[in-house]
């Protein structure tokens, strides 16, 4: 009988200290959680920010393609081509509607370059690039990467990235190694829908995203030794 009256003495006061052990735990996760959300945020702001800034600065004129290092160099930069159109490389890149229109443009130089002028939605005709000499503003931008796969759903011709290695077996030569994507003033000039650069995230990315994933192993981490510690006290009771 004393055994029985003294754990129904104590069982609230146990109850209160697991209860008090959970809502810190859960209180200090959530602050992590918190601390790998802003972490992820400050990194995608820098990110915007660089970009829109290496974008803002002043257009570089090509008089004819610079060398490869060269062009590397100027990713995310605005560039101002002079050339002609090239219809036989008409080419949809995109694996969902809307896709972007790509045409070659063949510089005065002599070289060939990606440009998407623009994107159109499902239904809607390509309308014909300008003929005879033009003059093109527009975000330059590296090859795009393998990842994607081709949509099933999607017209057989269209690629599902834009990747110069493939557009290099049908293009005329040689091929500038970069794209061009137009402006919105350029791409409503022609009748298409802007389309938005695909650029490269650039340094520290994974590093940034990795403090952000600590955080929330942390968080998780928490709350698991919250919950063993409240175990833990309701063994020490029984």
């Amino acid at each position: 009988m004393v055994k029985g009256t003294t754990t129904s003495q104590t069982s609230p006061a146990i109850r209160a200290k697991q209860a008090v052990i959970m809502v810190v735990g859960i209180a200090v996760a959530g602050v992590m959680v918190v601390l790998g959300l802003w972490q992820m945020n400050v990194f995608e702001s820098q990110r915007d920010n660089s970009t829109q800034a290496r974008i803002d600065q002043p257009v570089i004129t090509w008089d004819k393609a610079p060398t490869r290092s060269e062009v590397m160099t100027q990713y995310g930069r605005r560039v101002r081509i002079t050339g002609t159109f090239e219809p036989s490389t008409a080419t949809l890149v995109g694996t969902s509607w809307p896709v972007r229109a790509v045409e070659g443009v063949r510089l005065t130089s002599g070289e060939t370059i990606a440009v998407v002028r623009g994107e159109i939605s499902q239904g809607q005709e390509v309308p014909p690039a300008p003929t005879g000499t033009v003059t093109l503003t527009g975000v330059l931008a590296a090859s795009e990467s393998a990842n994607e796969p081709h949509n099933p759903q999607m017209p057989a011709s269209t690629l599902p990235s834009l990747r110069l290695e493939v557009l290099t077996q049908t293009w005329p030569q040689p091929l500038v190694p970069a794209t061009l994507t137009l402006d919105e003033q350029g791409a409503r000039a022609q009748g298409l829908s802007p389309a938005q650069p695909t650029l490269p995230q650039g340094d520290g990315g994974e590093r940034n995203r990795g403090y952000a994933l600590q955080w929330w192993v942390f968080a998780i981490f928490t709350i698991a030794m919250s919950i063993a510690f409240t175990r833990a006290a309701g063994k020490r009771q029984d």
